[in-house]
């Protein structure tokens, strides 16, 4: 199994994302009633009880390999050696499975905030969560996978290994006081990892990455084809396809599978602020022109299904399009 664990402010979003996707089923739940609303109105009204904890959603999702299915009874069982594991046991959940595209998996919503009004700690939650799931795969005769992090993050190149490697040795001699600084592409992964909330529009998760120093870029077709998105720190770039080693982590279309809403009527002038047009970084046609290119485009249709047509009249972009010298990571 691989686990991931994640903090956030909102219950709406993560809530809906879980429960009204296409072949989601409940698992378990002590929260009462049916419908979202009164899932998520039942986990909201625990932040009165500790108006101190600034993200007070759990979101942990635990994914299995494609031979394996649990029934729901195990799941049932799996869900709560989870929760007790990590110190959920007095706090309100529910729990849903999802069944898309060969990829079984759970996920856990959890107020952080128990019945007693205490938080519920996040010191190491990544790696504790690991060693629970290693516990269960043992319990379940389930199939040991890598841990998230080995899955999920593009292994350091030969170059930087041979560097860390390097400024670890400088700093354990005395030569060196800093300690041993991460690569751009770390640095990119940790902001996006912290980024990515389920619910979250794509316009809200680019200001995320802004709000770290990290720029998005949308590569666009002169047909106004999305051909891709890369991400910056610094001069150094590089492509979605090659921030995770399943080669998906980071497209547009991963994006949406880990539930960030995107849809181009409504982000496409935040994510245009850069954009490589063609094969030219300078952009010869009109803003609105490109918009409504990209915009019609059959090819891109997946990004438009989910909200309802608005007139391009009442489109204004948040910022026009910059030139930036890029360095792309093949």
């Amino acid at each position: 199994m691989i686990g991931k664990i994640k903090k956030g402010k909102s219950f709406t979003g993560l809530t809906k994302y879980i429960l009204e996707k296409e072949q989601a089923e409940l698992i378990c739940t002590n929260l009462a009633g049916d419908t979202a609303e009164d899932f998520y109105s039942q986990l909201a009204a625990t932040y009165q009880l500790n108006y101190r904890v600034k993200s007070p959603v759990s979101h942990i999702s635990i994914s299995f390999p494609p031979t394996e299915k649990p029934n729901k009874e195990q799941l049932q069982e799996i869900v709560g050696e989870t929760l007790v594991g990590m110190g959920f046991e007095k706090n309100l959940y529910f729990a849903a499975s999802h069944n898309d595209q060969n990829h079984f998996h759970l996920h856990i919503a959890a107020s952080r905030i128990n019945i007693d009004g205490e938080c519920v700690s996040d010191w190491y939650d990544k790696k504790r969560l690991e060693k629970v799931l290693r516990s269960l795969e043992s319990q379940f005769d389930l199939t040991s996978v890598p841990c998230s992090w080995e899955v999920d993050r593009t292994a350091p190149t030969t170059g930087q290994k041979r560097r860390m490697k390097r400024e670890r040795q400088e700093l354990e001699g005395g030569i060196r006081t800093k300690p041993v600084e991460k690569s751009a592409v770390e640095k990119i992964q940790d902001a996006m990892e912290n980024a990515i909330e389920p619910g979250i529009t794509m316009s809200e998760f680019i200001d995320k990455l802004n709000s770290t120093g990290i720029k998005t870029s949308l590569k666009v077709s002169e047909e106004g084809i999305i051909q891709g998105i890369s991400y910056s720190l610094g001069e150094v770039w590089v492509r979605g396809g090659k921030l995770g080693r399943n080669s998906k982590s980071s497209t547009l279309n991963a994006l949406k599978e880990q539930g960030i809403d995107c849809n181009l009527k409504r982000d496409i002038f935040v994510l245009l602020e850069n954009v490589r047009y063609g094969d030219r970084n300078e952009i010869d046609i009109s803003l609105n022109t490109l918009t409504q290119k990209i915009i019609n485009h059959p090819q891109n249709s997946s990004f438009n299904s989910a909200i309802a047509s608005v007139p391009m009249s009442e489109l204004k972009p948040s910022a026009q399009s910059r030139n930036n010298r890029q360095i792309e990571i093949d």
